[in-house]
Parts: C-alpha cells; structure tokens; sequence
C-alpha cells in the first residue's frame, strides 16, 4: 500500500487510453506513472454521465492548473488528489501486502481472520497470494487509513501456545 503524502500530487501528463474506455494513463510529479479507470465515476456522477453518451469527448483531456488537476472542453475538471486517490485504491495489493499490515498492527493470524472475517487458512494462502481478493484489499485499505476505522474492528484474540496442551495437575 502507499503512504499517504503531505505534500499535494502534481500530474505530469496524462493521456486517454484507447482501448479501454473512460481510463486514464497519468504520470505523476513524483515520477511514478498509474492507469486509473474512471468507468465508475462515469457512471454514477450525474455531472460525468456526459461522456457516456460521448466518449470521444472523455479522450479530449488535458493537464491543468500546472498541474493540480486535469479538466475537459466542457468544463468539467478533476482535482490531482481525488485523481491520486482513485489510483491508490485500484492499485493490486499482494500476500507482502497482508503481512506488512500485519506486522505494523501485530497481528497474529487469528486476529487476522477475525478482523477480516475469514478462516486462518484463508490468511495464510493470502500471505503467499501474488494479488490479493480486491474485497479483501479494500478492506486493507480502510483498516489503514484511519486508525479510528481499526479500532472498530480490532477484538484481540489470544495467542496460541505451540506444542502439546499441558496436563491439568491434580490438586
């Protein structure tokens, strides 16, 4: 997952991809570059319906404002930090993903699965996994961003010991 920055995000250049409709190649002030499908904004704002009916218009896109957004012909503009957001939550996250927010949280895999209400098996293919289910990387992304939103979630699960349980001693 990336850290949120401070500082405001510049966009460099962006260009409309061709054969995927409504989404975008963007390359950052930072020097990292991002794909971000904005089919979802098109289809739920009642301002970007427009280039449902008009795709050829979305294509027509330009950087503005030195970079703090980008905007359309027909006045309609997107700010560079919704844009960096909307990136940030379609970026894949991996299993290394799942152990790094476990290793900041201290979570053991029990924990794990209770937070994200799955098994512990569950957990432990995820941690291997090359990408992780995306409902389970929104889930990551939410538990992350606010600590208030974790601690709603969190229930401590006590530790298991390892080996064999010990014998109860007579009294």
């Amino acid at each position: 997952m990336r850290k949120a920055s401070s500082a405001l995000p510049r966009i460099v250049t962006v260009a409309a991809v061709k054969r995927a409709p409504f989404s975008l190649d963007v390359a950052w002030g930072d020097g990292t570059k991002s794909r971000i499908d904005l089919t979802g904004l098109v289809h739920t704002s009642r301002h970007f319906k427009v280039f449902a009916d008009d795709p050829a218009a979305f294509r027509r896109v330009r950087v503005v404002g030195y970079g703090s957004g980008i905007a359309w012909a027909n006045g309609l503009d997107y700010s560079a930090a919704t844009l960096r957001t909307m990136a940030d939550e379609q970026q894949q996250l991996g299993g290394g993903d799942l152990a790094a927010f476990e290793r900041k949280h201290g979570l053991n895999v029990a924990e794990t699965a209770a937070l994200l209400h799955i098994a512990e098996r569950t957990v432990r293919a995820y941690r291997a996994a090359d990408t992780l289910p995306e409902t389970i990387a929104i889930a990551l992304r939410a538990l992350e961003s606010d600590a208030t939103v974790f601690a709603a979630h969190y229930r401590p699960v006590a530790r298991r010991s390892r080996g064999r349980p010990k014998r109860a001693t007579a009294a």
